[in-house]
């Protein structure tokens, strides 16, 4: 086993830098990687054990995505969200669930529900690497995160009570509603409470270390009490999340953030990478179980239902941009931008979520075999193809034939930041100035380099245009110096004149000052470092 997922780390990283040199969203890559590795003679196969995924791989992942949001958008796309998230989904599991039962009677009506309802919400995991290297405006990436991040809320109380009526025999719309109220309201007390005792909990220790390890545990802190009593938990990492983002900012310390940051950015990479490959892995054994169905039936079914997913997606979303009274608030007069409304209605990719709750389907029920596992398991692995890598593979192009391009929210909002920061910088240099207790050469010093970004980001159109064309030449400049400094550096260290711990001390000073360089110009600036340069 160790080699087995040496062997699959290996195949990672292959496909990943395959993936970043021809443009395509790596988990497409990957899952069809793993397809052609499950069906590889002799190769070991890799169980993807359902609760893997839903108690160890999940919380992570929509806890980082939660946090990293745009929550002002979710705010203000709120009424969009909530229809994609609850009406969406609702439909989505009774209409496959009525395609399913059409096309295979004996599966039975509840096994149907249970195949609509793995298939009926979209996967934040599958979106979000899928979209980052897109150029798409922030209103729409919030509205669709929000969808994906919610919805599964409401997916898995549906396929709890499918599971539960299959297994029992039994059904009630009464306990389904009240089952689906109470898993929302314990979804989000749960979650506020668990992002109140980590806020808490940073509040009393200010040590670097163990705030990153409190981070690390709050979705767990989330999702498991929610797990245990039937709430929903991925509401509740949600929420947390949510929670938790008004707080960091002020009762993180910076090297808490550094440390978590660097964390989480290569934990949900690896954690999003291992997820699609072993899906893909899934493939052979699905397919081995179905000998007794031809061919062709298996294609027609796998066809007909994701159709179903992705036409009847396509209808309600254009339908709710049609009718003003479901349109975004924001749109002028209720009209909707149909370019926006045509990348939504196409973004339904499922993952990793939506297969290990299929995998999570139990062997038996009332007495007998589970009517229709393996075509269910298979089902739901033909809409994750159709809506990753059809869906999700076409949606650059989509993008240039519609002509979207990103906004420029996130530019002026970090410019605005930026010169309003340096703006209060200089101010609370004048008061200090005014004690006497700082010399005349740092006030002078730190007053060129603050009024420099001042300038530089809250400049004008014909200032910002030169601010710009300095910035670029600035940047490769002072990078140039930065590796000369390693260059030296490192070489010091190997002439015995300095100790590695010197070195690497020194070097973290150095790769932030890099760090600083490059977001500043990400953000259309200068590094402050030039700053005395223009007087």
């Amino acid at each position: 086993m160790p080699f087995v997922l040496l062997a699959v780390l290996g195949l990672i990283v292959i496909v990943v830098s395959i993936s970043n040199r021809i443009g395509v969203a790596y988990p497409i890559l990957l899952l069809l990687a793993g397809m052609a590795v499950g069906f590889i003679p002799g190769f070991p196969a890799i169980a993807l054990p359902p609760e893997l995924v839903l108690v160890i791989f999940l919380p992570p992942l929509l806890y980082w995505e939660s946090v990293t949001a745009p929550e002002s958008e979710f705010r203000a796309s709120a009424w969009w969200i909530f229809q994609l998230a609850f009406g969406l989904v609702i439909v989505t599991t009774v209409v496959v669930a009525a395609v399913t039962h059409a096309l295979v009677p004996a599966i039975g009506w509840a096994a149907a529900f249970v195949l609509g309802a793995a298939v009926s919400s979209t996967d934040e995991v599958a979106f979000a690497p899928i979209v980052d290297r897109l150029p798409l405006p922030r209103h729409v990436v919030a509205t669709i995160e929000g969808e994906s991040l919610v919805n599964d809320a409401t997916s898995l109380v549906l396929y709890a009570v499918a599971i539960g009526a299959a297994v029992s025999g039994a059904f009630s719309l009464m306990q389904t509603v009240g089952a689906l109220a109470l898993s929302v309201a314990g979804g989000v007390a749960l979650g506020v409470a668990a992002g109140f005792i980590a806020v808490q909990a940073w509040r009393f220790t200010p040590d670097p270390a163990l705030q990153a390890v409190i981070s690390i545990s709050v979705p767990y802190l989330a999702y498991l009490p929610a797990h245990l009593i039937g709430a929903s938990g991925v509401l509740a990492v949600v929420v947390t999340g949510l929670f938790v983002n008004r707080f960091t900012p002020r009762v993180l310390t910076p090297s808490a953030r550094e440390r978590a940051s660097g964390f989480w950015v290569t934990a949900v990479f690896v954690t999003n990478a291992v997820i699609f490959v072993l899906v893909g892995m899934q493939f052979h054994a699905i397919v081995t179980r179905l000998g007794h169905y031809t061919v062709g039936a298996l294609i027609w079914y796998g066809v007909a239902v994701s159709a179903t997913v992705i036409v009847l997606r396509l209808a309600w979303v254009f339908a709710q941009g049609l009718l003003p009274i479901t349109n975004e608030p924001e749109h002028v007069e209720g009209k909707a931008d149909w370019s926006h409304v045509a990348l939504l209605a196409w973004s339904g990719m499922r993952g990793g979520i939506t297969i290990a709750a299929a995998l999570a389907i139990p062997l038996t029920a009332a007495g007998g075999p589970f009517p229709g596992r393996d075509l269910i398991i298979y089902l739901t692995f033909c809409v994750l193809l159709a809506t990753l890598v059809g869906q999700g593979g076409t949606m650059p192009l989509l993008i240039r034939w519609l002509h979207v391009t990103a906004d420029d929210v996130d530019a002026r909002e970090e410019r605005t930041a930026l010169a309003q920061t340096a703006s209060a910088a200089v101010a609370e240099l004048d008061r200090l100035a005014k004690t006497g207790d700082l010399p005349d050469g740092v006030v002078e010093q730190l007053r060129r380099r603050f009024k420099a970004r001042m300038w530089e980001f809250g400049a004008l159109d014909g200032d910002a245009r030169k601010a710009a064309r300095t910035n670029e030449l600035y940047r490769k400049t002072a990078c140039a110096l930065l590796d000369a400094q390693r260059k030296a550096l490192i070489d010091l260290r190997d002439r015995g004149k300095i100790d590695n711990t010197v070195m690497r001390r020194i070097q973290r000073l150095l790769d932030l000052e890099t760090e600083e360089v490059q977001l500043l110009g990400s953000a259309g600036g200068r590094s402050d470092l030039e700053a005395g340069e223009d007087e």
